[in-house]
């Protein structure tokens, strides 16, 4: 029926106007720091993972680690020499950024 396409474009309309407003507001996801500390460990030990994102509606990190909150902290403890990479989405934008942890062997 007619008003039911009428709700549709209507819809859409809305739909499209709070994208754009959710573009403006903003424009791209800015990682603002990622890093490791200690950079270099020996096997079995950890290292602390610190992050902070804005702008983004979605941050994750590889190596098995998942969807992570846009800033935060965790320790990892990899068994060999390992490259972590963050990946801030915000709709069909993203930026990413990696770091290696070091493990040194003895």
């Amino acid at each position: 029926s007619g008003i039911s396409i009428w709700i549709l474009l209507l819809a859409a309309i809305l739909g499209g106007s709070l994208l754009a407003l959710n573009v403006f507001v903003s424009p791209y996801p800015v990682i603002e720091s990622f890093y490791a500390d200690p950079v270099a460990v020996s096997p079995g030990s950890a290292s602390n993972l610190s992050w902070s994102v804005v702008g983004a509606s979605r941050v994750e990190i590889d190596q098995g680690v998942g969807e992570v909150d846009l800033k935060g902290s965790m320790q990892v403890k990899p068994s060999a020499t390992t490259t972590y990479m963050l990946t801030a989405v915000n709709g069909s934008i993203n930026r990413s950024m990696t770091l290696k942890v070091m493990v040194q062997q003895p």
